[in-house]
């Protein structure tokens, strides 16, 4: 957290279950959809699929690989919630871009730095700008453990719900007290 600047950095087993929380955090749906970059590993566009939402494959930029904010808004409909901006082997997406995008349309936009630990966009450090970041540390990544994952996010409320996701649903102010499905 304090690497990336941000309240809360919360530890999983991968980046894809980062992924997956990040979609349950923001409340994902069946039927919403998610935008994601055509050039991604898969997990990306799984993440919105294992809460029913659908993936709706963005063209990437041809010198970046990252999704290309100027074909966002023509993949933007009524059921669109938020844009997944993936890091493509380190190079972060143009965030300024899509932010103003999303903020314009009232979408969420998640930071998938899997590939992109310690990247920078504009001096600041991958992680902190979008409402939720994701991280990997699978065997072929930057920063590496074997396996394990990372999320990161500056809200406080944000923060809890996620934490609360992936803690089995435990209620943090009751001990033992699950209000909602959570995960391991």
């Amino acid at each position: 957290a304090r690497l990336c600047g941000t309240g809360t950095a919360l530890s999983v087993c991968n980046g894809t279950l980062a992924l997956h929380l990040a979609m349950l955090g923001l409340d994902v749906r069946p039927g919403d959809e998610v935008l994601v970059p055509s050039l991604t590993y898969v997990a990306t566009a799984n993440a919105g699929r294992y809460v029913g939402a659908e993936p709706v494959f963005v063209d990437v930029d041809p010198t970046t690989w990252c999704i290309d904010p100027k074909l966002l808004e023509a993949s933007i409909t009524r059921r669109t919630k938020g844009i997944i901006a993936v890091h493509l082997y380190g190079h972060p997406a143009d965030m300024d871009t899509i932010n103003h995008i999303a903020a314009v349309h009232g979408l969420w936009v998640v930071e998938d730095a899997a590939e992109a630990h310690m990247a920078r966009y504009k001096g600041r450090i991958v992680g902190s700008l979008a409402k939720i970041a994701t991280f990997s540390f699978y065997g072929n990544k930057i920063i590496t453990c074997g396996e394990g994952g990372a999320i990161t996010v500056d809200d406080p409320q944000l923060a809890i719900r996620l934490k609360a996701l992936r803690g089995q649903g435990m209620d943090p102010q009751r001990r033992y007290y699950f209000p909602i499905t959570g995960y391991n």
